[in-house]
């Protein structure tokens, strides 16, 4: 496991950083404990039951201060409970600490404590930050490489320019059309793959595109789409929809009628997106690498997006559904 990983995990972030600040405790405080005589075993319970309420009231300050009221620069706000927290956190020790018989604590030592609390968070959500910007460059660069490869895959083209060239020759009016189709599709992969947001609406525009050029090559397919509430305002990661349409399209062509079921709907800022299919449930000639799905899990929790994906078989009938909550929006 990596550093970065170790340090995104919870527990094990709170684990290091608590002892670090245990053990600097101990090496200020361990020579006038022990000239009273006292036992290894005093000296580190002691210094646990004095830690412990300060661990707490560090959290509720991060927790119910500083993330939601500091980080939506709701400024007055934030002092006016920066004031009230100190206040309380002030008298709250000076009744603790001679209950526990640690009197001697002194009220610059409780500030500090406070003080080097509120740094450690704020060097976390620095940290977290960076963290999570360089896993999304990764990701962004490695989807830009795959699309990219998927584009320049000879067979990929080969089956264009055969569908071009049989349409050519049959209806030479739609070629065009096809070509800028095509076209379109290309450039929307390579330029949206280099963003880390996209408009819903830019999205949805793209996957159209990306089942009319599959309903053409493939006639008997039946595309049904329902979709609500998207705006130019709401964003999702670029790219989010196609690694589902495209197990849709690939599945359902060896069904004598294939058909795909598209649902979407956005309302506010929560998305749910619904694709169901048809496909062969025994005897099929094709086989489900994972990747797509995988993939898309992975950016999910890149993005750190709330969400919920879930994939369910039923006979003959393959259904996939993704909600994701409080996504961000155009500035």
């Amino acid at each position: 496991m990596t550093i970065s990983k170790l340090y995104q995990n919870f527990f094990l972030r709170n684990l290091f950083v608590n002892t670090l600040v245990y053990l600097v405790i101990l090496a200020c405080v361990y020579d006038e404990i022990k000239l009273d005589g006292h036992s290894w075993s005093y000296i580190l319970s002691k210094i646990a039951v004095g830690y412990f309420p300060c661990i707490v009231w560090i959290t509720i300050f991060n927790i119910c201060i500083i993330k939601p009221v500091l980080f939506k620069r709701k400024v007055k706000s934030f002092f006016f409970l920066l004031a009230v927290y100190w206040t309380c956190f002030y008298f709250f020790m000076n009744w603790f600490f001679p209950l526990v018989g640690l009197g001697n604590f002194k009220t610059l030592q409780i500030l500090s404590l406070i003080i080097n609390g509120m740094f450690f968070y704020f060097i976390h959500v620095v940290i977290t930050k960076k963290i999570m910007d360089a896993d999304k460059d990764i990701m962004n660069y490695k989807s830009e490489l795959s699309f990219l490869k998927q584009q320049l895959n000879p067979h990929f083209l080969l089956n264009a320019m055969n569908n071009l060239y049989g349409e050519a020759l049959a209806e030479p009016d739609k070629v065009l059309d096809r070509i800028l189709n095509l076209s379109d599709m290309l450039r929307y992969q390579i330029e949206a793959s280099k963003k880390d947001f996209v408009s819903v609406e830019e999205e949805i525009d793209f996957i159209k595109k990306y089942i009319e050029y599959y309903t053409f090559r493939n006639e008997r397919l039946t595309v049904n789409q329902n979709i609500e509430g998207v705006t130019k305002e709401t964003e999702i990661p670029p790219l989010f929809f196609l690694p589902l349409v495209e197990n849709a399209v690939k599945f359902s062509s060896e069904m004598a009628e294939p058909f795909i079921n598209l649902d979407l709907k956005v309302k506010c800022r929560n998305l749910t997106f619904t694709i169901k299919n048809n496909y062969l449930d025994s005897g099929s000639r094709l086989s489900s690498t994972g990747i797509g799905i995988e993939n898309l899990k992975r950016r999910l929790e890149v993005y750190g997006l709330k969400h919920n994906l879930s994939c369910q078989k039923e006979k003959n009938l393959f259904v996939v559904k993704l909600s994701i909550w409080h996504l961000p929006t155009a500035v």
